[in-house]
């Protein structure tokens, strides 16, 4: 009889300590969704240079621009997965931006949809009004 109880004794001490990793785990494994969601919230920063560049919307007017060129920008393919449309939109838009003063233009308007967390802009030197 002793040994009954032993063995049932052991077993619930068995099922405790068990239930207590799944437990810990369980929160291991929600501090890491944390973490990876947090990794995805990138966070694109303006450079000074930029700060005179404008975003315009596509299919706006051009008048008296000197077209530069094209450059393709890009964030993370699956953030869009973990934040808005809208935030990816605007961290693309700051990294065009970026790129446009460093090929000496001051306006940036897509020309394509985002893909993948890519978008390309047509980059412009506007007369400044």
């Amino acid at each position: 009889m002793f040994l009954g109880n032993l063995v049932i004794i052991i077993t619930i001490k068995n099922i405790m300590h068990w239930s207590l990793d799944v437990k810990k785990n369980g929160i291991n494994i929600i501090l890491g969704a944390f973490a990876v969601t947090l990794t995805a919230c990138s966070f694109v920063s303006l450079n000074p240079q930029a700060e005179s560049t404008t975003v315009l919307p596509k299919g706006s007017s051009y008048t008296n621009c000197k077209y530069l060129g094209n450059t393709n920008v890009s964030i993370w393919s699956k953030a869009t997965t973990f934040q808005s449309q809208e935030k990816a939109e605007s961290q693309l838009d700051t990294l065009a931006r970026n790129e446009a003063a460093s090929m000496g233009g001051n306006t940036v308007t897509p020309t394509s949809e985002i893909v993948n967390g890519q978008r390309t802009y047509g980059v412009y030197n506007c007369p400044v009004k």
